[in-house]
């Protein structure tokens, strides 16, 4: 398509010599630079003039002897897709050229009525007028393009009836409609569980934004009957000159799903976890309830009585009363071993390391009677969190508690090491074992995987029967 600046060259489909004559000398005498003028007296010669050479204008008498009217413009109507074509007509077919116009030419001229200028103008408006139909119909075709070959359903419904007016093949197959069916439906067709006045209040919604786009998840019904949920973004836009809206619709009926069946899982492992606290709690209170009543509450009894007697009892007075006071040591230490296994230790002073060795000591200071190795590789306490220092320091202390309680071991290595971004925690005895797809997962490995949890670590557990355990805790660092 030739732009003003674009010597012209221009066609003229005239079979009377005179008019002929005039329009060339019309034309050379406008201010347009024009590179040729070719002539055509016939229809037949006009098509081959169009099919040989690039043409930017034609000129068209309606009147000419192998076609007349109407039947004139029809006869290159084919070729009127590219360039535009200006009708001459005489005052006897002006009724003509509107219909010509309707058709597609661009603008019409009465034979005798015009001068340069008026030619000039008309060219330059039809050229104007031809270069905006071009850049309308490359971008419908582009749009038309978008629109079809989108691998996400799309569809364009009246605002006003919910009428479906255009659907791509996205949709037709997501929806399993055929392109006639689907355009038969309306919006109400496919929309699940929501009633005309709510679909009412949401179209004019959508109707009245002047932000742009809006979105939202909807649940649509397929034509077998399948509910799925879909995200929805939509536009008001006009189309064919009627208020309409544009849908883009993506399926995510399987995100959804799956982020129910996490929610599920989440709920059920949470609920899982406070169980597990919860009887932590019950067993650690009956342990500390047993060992105030059978041994410090029998300790302090004793000593009571002592106290009781040395008071009525001169002679003995001097002895029972040191005894009540050894008694009352042995119960002070007692308390002391008891709130020491509860009380949060002073990582943070005294740090991991240390923190385990203390637990170690107090371990063979209870009379326990295997040994305990603690290997430290490739580790450093600046790398380690101060709440991973706690989780690591009580999975030790859980494991060590449930060695005495099931083990029978003589020997336990703990060994703590760096290994790849990792905190690994490992600690291994050679007690008696048992067969892990059988074992039934207690309290005590309960709470370890818990706290494991927390910092997305992972829990390993190798036993066999008569091959001891090993118990291996992955933190990232």
């Amino acid at each position: 398509m030739s732009g003003d600046n674009k010597p012209l060259h221009i066609l003229v489909v005239e079979d009377n010599p005179g008019d002929l004559f005039l329009l060339q000398e019309f034309l050379r005498s406008t201010d347009l630079e024009i590179a040729k003028i070719s002539a055509a007296s016939r229809l037949a010669e006009a098509r081959q003039v169009l099919d040989n050479q690039t043409v930017d204008l034609v000129f068209l008498d309606l009147s000419l002897p192998d076609s007349f009217g109407l039947d004139s413009y029809i006869g290159l109507q084919s070729y009127a897709q590219r360039v535009p074509v200006i009708l001459l007509t005489g005052l006897t077919d002006t009724n003509i050229a509107p219909q010509a116009l309707v058709m597609g030419a661009q603008d019409y001229l009465i034979k005798g009525d015009f001068d340069e200028k008026l030619l000039a103008r008309a060219i330059r408006y039809s050229l104007e007028r031809m270069r905006n139909l071009q850049y309308l119909r490359e971008s419908e075709e582009r749009y038309r393009e978008l629109f079809n070959n989108n691998p996400m359903p799309m569809w364009v419904f009246d605002a006003v009836t919910y009428r479906f007016l255009e659907a791509n093949s996205a949709a037709i197959h997501h929806y399993g409609y055929t392109q006639e069916e689907f355009l038969t439906k309306t919006l109400a067709d496919i929309r699940f569980g929501g009633d005309k006045g709510e679909l009412e209040h949401e179209v004019e919604s959508i109707k009245g934004n002047t932000e742009g786009v809006r979105k939202g998840i909807r649940r649509h019904v397929k034509k077998t009957g399948e509910i799925i949920f879909v995200d929805i973004a939509w536009h008001n836009i006009s189309y064919k000159h009627r208020p309409a809206v544009l849908v883009l619709a993506s399926d995510v009926t399987e995100r959804i799903q799956l982020e129910e069946e996490l929610n599920e899982q989440r709920h059920s492992r949470q609920k899982q976890i406070t169980e597990a606290v919860i009887l932590a709690q019950e067993k650690e209170r009956t342990e500390i309830g047993k060992e105030l009543h059978d041994n410090v509450n029998q300790i302090l009894g004793a000593s009571n009585l002592y106290i009781n007697t040395a008071m009525t009892d001169d002679e003995m007075r001097q002895e029972l009363l040191e005894r009540s006071t050894e008694l009352v040591s042995s119960a002070i230490n007692e308390i002391r071993k008891i709130s020491k296994s509860l009380i949060t230790p002073g990582l943070r002073e005294i740090g991991l390391i240390e923190s385990i060795e203390v637990v170690i000591d107090d371990f063979r200071a209870a009379g326990n009677k295997f040994a305990i190795d603690l290997d430290l590789q490739n580790i450093s306490e600046e790398q380690i969190q101060d709440r991973q220092k706690l989780t690591l320091f009580r999975i030790v202390q859980e494991q060590l508690n449930n060695i005495v309680k099931h083990a029978q071991a003589t020997r336990v290595l703990i060994r703590l090491s760096g290994e790849g971004g990792h905190i690994v925690l490992t600690v291994a005895d050679n007690g008696v074992g048992f067969e892990v797809s059988r074992h039934r997962k207690g309290v005590g490995i309960t709470n370890i995987i818990s706290r494991a949890d927390l910092f997305n670590g992972k829990v390993e557990i190798q036993s066999m029967p008569g091959e001891g355990c090993t118990l291996s805790v992955s933190l990232e660092m």
